[in-house]
């Protein structure tokens, strides 16, 4: 139980950040209600998981059994009905261990064989060591999970340690939870460097980005204070090279921040990186 009772309090900081953010973007509302339900069935998998110390080769069978009935119940109990749907078709045509399989492998997969297997597999890795994370499939270089090998889903200032300091910049992982150190102005889909190529966008009065190549007037939701941001804490970090972005949450910015629930609730971030023709490195688990 030590892991457990160590990583207990990164899953009440995502509850009370969801909180947070429910109260103030309404039209992120509906997919935080979503998530929160989903976020205590990961939090009791974690929990278990911890306990249990499953093996790794034992992994597969084991979120198969434990943990993937208990999303499914969640997801069709509080899920929005188009996911229900898929995921009902999709239960009856696959085996969902194979899809957790195939995440692990990080094979190309349909949305809702991504969302099951992630849901499932993302809080055991959490609650278990290196070498069962080392199960996964995966380069281990700058821009992936030294962990496991994963894909980065965000990244995010941390605070200075020196006030006279800047925050070192942090990649989260899509799979296992893991960060890592990654540098800044560098694109973590395919490693440019070059400021050129670089774009970072944000919304309109918020000082997140850094010089030479921010682009304002990010619009807000429909119904917003134009002179309210929103997210005066967050950026999109776009590369013209490979036309992937990620969203960075400045945790230094804003010290409530917890990055991986802040960039879920960030849905018009994800849209307007879209209208520009970019695509995001990896979704995230509800599908932005």
């Amino acid at each position: 139980m030590p892991v457990a009772i160590a990583a207990a309090p990164a899953w009440s900081e995502r509850r009370r950040r969801v909180g947070e953010l429910r109260r103030r973007q309404s039209f992120a509302r509906q997919l935080l209600d979503f998530y929160a339900a989903v976020l205590a069935v990961q939090e009791e998998a974690f929990l278990h998981a911890a306990a249990d110390a499953p093996p790794s080769q034992n992994l597969v069978a084991y979120v198969a059994e434990a943990v993937v009935p208990r999303v499914v119940d969640v997801t069709v109990a509080a899920g929005p009905d188009r996911l229900r749907g898929d995921l009902m078709r999709r239960l009856d045509a696959d085996d969902p261990g194979q899809m957790v399989r195939r995440w692990m492998r990080g094979e190309d997969q349909l949305p809702v064989d991504r969302y099951l297997a992630r849901a499932s597999l993302g809080p055991v890795l959490e609650a278990l060591d290196v070498s069962a994370r080392a199960a996964c499939e995966g380069p281990r270089d700058a821009r992936h999970c030294p962990d496991c090998g994963g894909p980065p889903q965000l990244s995010f200032f941390a605070a200075a340690s020196d006030d006279l300091a800047t925050g070192p910049r942090n990649l989260l992982c899509a799979r296992c939870g893991a960060t890592w150190s990654y540098a800044r102005m560098t694109c973590a889909g395919c490693g440019e460097s070059a400021s050129s190529k670089l774009s970072i966008f944000s919304e309109h009065g918020t000082m997140s980005g850094d010089r030479g190549s921010v682009v304002r007037g990010l619009p807000g939701p429909p119904a917003a204070d134009p002179q309210r941001a929103f997210f005066p804490h967050m950026r999109i970090e776009a590369c013209e090279s490979c036309r992937r972005y990620l969203l960075n949450v400045d945790v230094a910015a804003d010290p409530n921040a917890v990055p991986v629930v802040d960039e879920i609730a960030a849905i018009p971030l994800d849209l307007y990186a879209r209208e520009q023709g970019f695509s995001k490195i990896t979704t995230n688990l509800m599908g932005f």
